[in-house]
């Protein structure tokens, strides 16, 4: 009778399997990838999940804790536990704080960062052991580099030697990957946590004087550092001319957005689209 019940458990095991591995196989024949961008709501964060028509994924940034774990399982199939890329713009806890949980759960091909190290803070011992184990491929960004991922073009802007910015060391905002994603969606400008000197270093190092700049100019931006009153200079925005305007953020002590910023955005003509009222906003 033992042995009976033995033959019954491992059947449902293996049809269990099977269903599994047979949904798996109809969910790739039949799935149709395309270009789409989802910024989560991770509260006072930064998350964003890139999809790209090849079928490949890119994270950038994580939010500040395990919460990312719960956007990424409702926005992929639930045996999907692949990331790509991992692109964090800079360490501060509200962009990477939540990454070494995603190093846990996915297997994660590719990360690439800025290289800044902060050995003091616990939530980069914690994102350095856990990267360490993924032995991902590791690209640091430290000058201008166009990447390709499908039909789908990545130009990055910053960090980059050559940009003239007279920071103190510990200005990790002003450090932030910037890049541009340019795809049949248009173009999407990610800024991190940028704030003035890096839009004005950046502005010097691309653009000549005057009202038109091909680089920086762009369909949607994704708000440097939360909307602070320290992002988004008015001659930077005359320049981006962004047809949308992304800020991820959630109640917080710093009156972020900041409504100097948000006055200006609206100067621009831009849609401001904000995570802490509509939750996560998806480009597609």
């Amino acid at each position: 009778m033992e042995g009976k019940h033995k033959k019954i458990i491992v059947s449902v095991i293996v049809l269990g399997m099977l269903m599994i591995a047979g949904y798996y196989y109809f969910y790739n024949s039949t799935l149709k990838f395309y270009n789409s961008v989802t910024f989560f709501d991770v509260g006072q964060g930064d998350s964003a999940l890139i999809r790209f028509a090849n079928g490949q994924k890119m994270l950038v940034d994580c939010g500040v804790n395990r919460k990312i774990l719960s956007k990424l399982g409702s926005a992929l199939p639930f045996f999907d536990r692949t990331i790509d890329y991992l692109l964090v713009t800079h360490p501060d806890g509200d962009h990477y704080g939540g990454c070494p949980a995603v190093l846990e759960r996915y297997v994660v091909k590719n990360i690439i960062t800025n290289g800044s190290q902060k050995s003091d803070d616990p939530y980069w011992l914690a994102w350095k052991k856990y990267s360490q184990i993924e032995q991902a491929q590791n690209t640091i960004i430290s000058n201008h580099k166009i990447m390709t991922i499908g039909d789908s073009q990545l130009e990055f802007l910053a960090p980059d030697e050559k940009l003239v910015m007279n920071i103190d060391n510990s200005d990790s905002n002003n450090r932030s990957i910037v890049f541009a994603l340019s795809n049949n969606l248009g173009k999407i400008l990610f800024t991190g946590d940028m704030e003035a000197p890096l839009e004005n270093a950046i502005i010097q190092s691309y653009c000549s004087k005057t009202i038109e700049c091909p680089i920086l100019k762009s369909d949607y931006l994704k708000v440097g550092h939360h909307g602070s009153d320290s992002s988004s200079g008015e001659y930077f925005l005359s320049l981006v001319k962004p047809k949308y305007a992304v800020v991820s953020v959630g109640a917080n002590k710093y009156g972020h957005p900041s409504r100097r910023v948000l006055r200006k955005l609206l100067r621009t003509d831009a849609i401001i689209w904000r995570t802490d009222q509509k939750s996560d906003i998806i480009v597609k």
